[in-house]
């Protein structure tokens, strides 16, 4: 999930320090393994089912965070590492150069200090000792197999390393990272909150469901590789946590999930978190800003930052300063300080050990009233028929007065807040009449039926609702939803694997409409390919022969004009000699590769891992989400969208029903049977059915241990 891009011009020049030649060869020691907590392992199992998927058991809540610490690291070790590392700004030491500026991110946002400051008063003694539960199972886990450390002195992690990974993690997604980036541009102004990717989240009740059964769809779209790909595991205590969803490395409960009496999807929102603010400086000491007439220090500080490079690890030190908005990067043409809502606590952890706990809509109402987790959209559907959706922000009280879309004047006690809206401030909707909640990523203020829906002239207009627009697969949703007044559990599945773009509207429509224009007989060599694509239904289905032509095209205008994520929501505008250009090229990609421009889409777009490939339907902004990238053999590559789909049905009268599917498998280690086991499944949209009953679940588990 942390996805840090490159800070422009940050690091241009690393100098070398002929002191940081001598490489420093010290044997890890086991022994630097200490405060283990008292957790006896044999009391912890571990069942893994056969799909791999570990069902984790355990008297307490903390014996349960220490399996799946030792769970999770037997599967992926490496991308949880890699959290731990970030959260000690030490990537530079593993990734090199490429790694720095995540370093210096952490440093600049000061995360590990916001953790000691808050680390006592935001979190309860009983969920600091679920945290050690998890460090411990790591650390055991570590101390066990020391051939599989990255970087030394990583561990022993602590429980404020892992919430110090969090802090990195929800610190860049609401922004930081990015505003940062234009700040180092020298174009504070021009900050926009834009969106990378997105997520479905859709949940139904009895006044629209045929079996009057509650349904919920968890569907988040992210990079199906890598550190962001999602893990599944089921917890189950004795002090009443059972909950089976899907977790990114170092997260000690679900990100989203479902409980034997509720679940909770996400899905991604970006109003306006991070505030930019352009600093008065002394011109007789540039280390002094002005605020309400006076003149105040700022904290300088130089950061080292260790770096990979081919003849060892130099050390780089950048400048970082601290003032009264938070953090502030000088530029040529003056010193800007950013300050965003994670500033001011480190809950967001507890939060969601509360959420996993939450036994229906009251107490998950509760739990997200802590305002712990900054952002998100949150769609919930519980046994009792309740569904819910929050657009939940962690939005602060602005003066109305300034354009905080833009920086903003840093010598004022006027811009500098520190209240936020209440969570019952923000938008939201309960069981609403036509029984039906959903997010795309899209605005707030269209979350159900039209005429249900809310007005945003009930909500502050300085928080920037409208960089959440209204986008393709929004638009899709209502056309699926036109007329419905049943809707069976099949039906909603078929919702969820729909990859049509809507009908004429929306921005793709927009993109491709040009095309409609273009009269064959001007372009014999292109005529064929022309009339196919005047004939494209938009759909991405994989037997569809005329898609791969579109996509190619399409994504040639997008590189084009530079274009990303927010184009696909808006379309953009391009001459007849690009669009022209765009279908020669994708004319004679297929032919290079496929021989022909008439192919099914399956074997254009697929997955690959290890010797296996298979054919995956999907587009980008479409509801059934793929977004891919060519390769020099002729495919298009799968790499972002559906990332991890489950869907759950709640009826105390006929009992629960979970179901779920992931791109590849649950291994990230090659050779692992668990490795590539879903990559069919995921292709024929097909799923595995899950269990919360502990009983079946050791009767068919191919293989039960104690975490040692």
């Amino acid at each position: 999930m942390l996805i840090i891009g490159k800070v422009e011009a940050l690091f241009v020049i690393f100098t070398y320090n002929k002191m940081n030649r001598l490489l420093l060869f010290i044997t890890f020691a086991l022994s630097a393994f200490t405060g283990f907590s008292q957790v006896n392992v044999n009391d912890i199992t571990i069942a893994r089912d056969t799909f791999g998927i570990p069902h984790i058991f355990a008297p307490t809540d903390v014996g349960v965070a220490y399996g799946l610490a030792w769970a999770h690291a037997e599967d992926d070790f490496e991308h949880i590492q890699q959290m731990m590392i970030t959260a000690n700004a030490r990537l530079g030491e593993l990734q090199g150069k490429s790694g720095a500026p995540t370093d210096y991110f952490v440093r600049f946002i000061k995360a590990k200090e916001l953790v000691e400051q808050h680390y006592d008063q935001d979190l309860s003694a009983n969920y600091k000792a679920v945290l050690q539960g998890y460090a411990d199972g790591l650390n055991a886990y570590a101390k066990t197999h020391p051939k599989e450390i990255k970087l030394k002195h990583i561990f022993p992690i602590t429980p404020k390393t892992i919430v110090t990974a969090y802090v990195v993690m929800l610190t860049s997604m609401v922004g930081v990272s990015k505003a940062l980036g234009y700040v180092v541009k020298d174009d504070p102004s021009g900050y926009i909150f834009n969106a990378g990717a997105g997520s479905n989240a859709i949940a139904m009740n009895q006044r629209i469901t045929a079996d009057s059964a509650a349904y919920l769809l968890i569907n988040p779209h992210v990079p199906i590789e890598g550190v962001a790909s999602w893990y599944e595991a089921h917890l189950n205590s004795g002090q009443g946590l059972n909950i089976y969803g899907a977790f990114v490395p170092g997260m000690v409960m679900p990100a989203m999930g479902c409980n034997e009496h509720m679940g909770w999807a996400i899905t991604f929102n970006w109003p306006d978190y991070v505030d930019v603010y352009e600093m008065e400086i002394n011109s007789q000491n540039k280390n002094q800003y002005k605020f309400e007439g006076d003149w105040y220090d700022f904290e300088v500080r130089k950061i080292p930052l260790k770096v990979k490079t081919k003849l060892g690890k130099i050390t780089v030190k950048r400048e970082a300063l601290w003032c009264i908005y938070g953090p502030a990067y000088r530029t040529k043409k003056g010193v800007y300080a950013l300050r965003y809502n994670t500033l001011f606590n480190v809950k967001a952890p507890e939060q969601w050990y509360k959420m996993a706990h939450a036994g229906g809509y009251s107490e998950f109402y509760q739990s997200m009233e802590m305002q712990g987790i900054p952002l998100f959209n949150f769609i919930m559907a519980d046994d009792n028929n309740n569904i819910f959706y929050l657009f939940n922000a962690l939005l602060p009280q602005r003066d109305v007065t300034y354009n905080w879309q833009k920086a903003v004047p840093g010598n004022t006690s006027k811009t500098f807040w520190n209240k936020f809206y209440r969570m019952d401030q923000q938008p939201l909707k309960y069981n609403p009449k036509c029984g039906y909640v959903f997010n795309t990523n899209n605005t707030p203020f269209h979350c159900t039926a039209p005429e249900e829906n809310l007005n945003p002239a009930n909500f502050n207009k300085q928080s920037a609702f409208d960089w959440n627009r209204i986008n393709n697969r929004e638009l899709r949703f209502y056309e699926l939803m036109q007329n419905k007044k049943k809707i069976s559990f099949e039906d909603f599945k078929s919702i969820k694997y729909d990859c049509s773009y809507p009908t004429k509207q929306g921005g793709v429509y927009r993109l491709f409409k040009p095309i409609y224009g273009l009269q064959e007989s001007q372009y014999p060599d292109l005529a064929d390919a022309i009339t196919r694509l005047k004939s494209w239904d938009f759909n991405g289905a994989a037997d569809n022969h005329t898609t791969a032509l579109a996509v190619l095209t399409c994504n040639y205008l997008f590189k084009k004009k530079n274009a990303g994520y927010n184009e696909l929501e808006t379309g953009f505008d391009y001459s007849t000699e690009d669009l022209l250009e765009a279908i020669r090229y994708a004319k004679n990609y297929l032919i290079k590769y496929h021989k022909t421009i008439d192919v099914p889409f399956g074997d254009v777009q697929r997955t690959f891992r290890d010797d296996k490939s298979f054919p995956v339907s999907g587009l980008p902004e479409c509801i059934q989400a793929m977004a891919s990238v060519e390769n020099d053999k002729g495919f298009l590559r799968a790499q972002d969208g559906d990332s991890f789909i489950m869907f759950a049905k709640f009826s105390k009268k006929n009992g629960n029903t979970y179901e779920s599917v992931v791109p590849f498998g649950e291994s990230r280690r090659k050779g692992n049977p668990h490795y590539t086991d879903q990559m069919e499944m995921y292709s024929k949209h097909q799923t595995k059915t899950i269990t919360l009953d502990k009983q079946k679940i050791l009767q068919t588990a191919t293989r039960v241990y104690h975490p040692q």
